[in-house]
C-alpha cells in the first residue's frame, strides 16, 4: 500500500542554511544565510514513493533538496551582482525564479508546491 495520498498537504514546512553559504561578491567572499517556507501538495502518490518511500523521511528529504537549490540561486546571483545589498535583497524576482525551479523540480517527484517565500537572505 502507498503511504502518500493524492491531495495530501505538508503546509508551513520550513527551510534554513544550517551553515553559511560562501559566495564572492565582486572581490569579497562573504558567508549568507537564507530561510523560508514552503507548502505542498501530493499530486502522484506512486511517482513520490519512488523517491521517498517512508513519509517520516519526506520533510528531511525536501528540506535538503530546497537548501541545495536556494544554494544554487544564492551563488547564481553573487556572480550577477556587485555589492552585498543586492545579494542580500528579496526581490520579486528572486522569488519568483526560485519558485519555478522549485515548482518544476517537485513536480519530478510527484508533488505541487502551494506556497513559497524567502523570509530573509542575510549576510554574517
Amino acid at each position: 500500500m502507498n503511504p502518500y495520498q493524492p491531495a495530501q498537504e505538508y503546509n508551513n514546512l520550513r527551510w534554513g542554511t544550517m551553515m553559511p553559504v560562501m559566495v564572492m561578491v565582486g572581490s569579497s567572499v562573504i558567508q549568507v544565510r537564507a530561510r523560508g517556507n514552503y507548502s505542498v501538495s501530493v499530486t502522484d502518490p506512486a511517482l513520490l514513493s519512488q523517491a521517498v518511500s517512508d513519509p517520516e523521511d519526506l520533510t528531511g528529504y525536501l528540506g535538503s533538496l530546497v537548501i541545495s537549490m536556494v544554494t544554487d540561486l544564492i551563488g547564481m546571483r553573487s556572480s550577477q551582482v556587485s555589492d552585498v545589498a543586492q545579494l542580500t535583497a528579496v526581490t520579486p524576482e528572486t522569488v519568483q525564479a526560485f519558485q519555478a525551479q522549485l515548482e518544476s523540480r517537485l513536480k519530478e517527484i510527484g508533488l505541487q508546491l502551494k506556497q513559497v517565500s524567502i523570509d530573509a537572505i542575510e549576510s554574517i
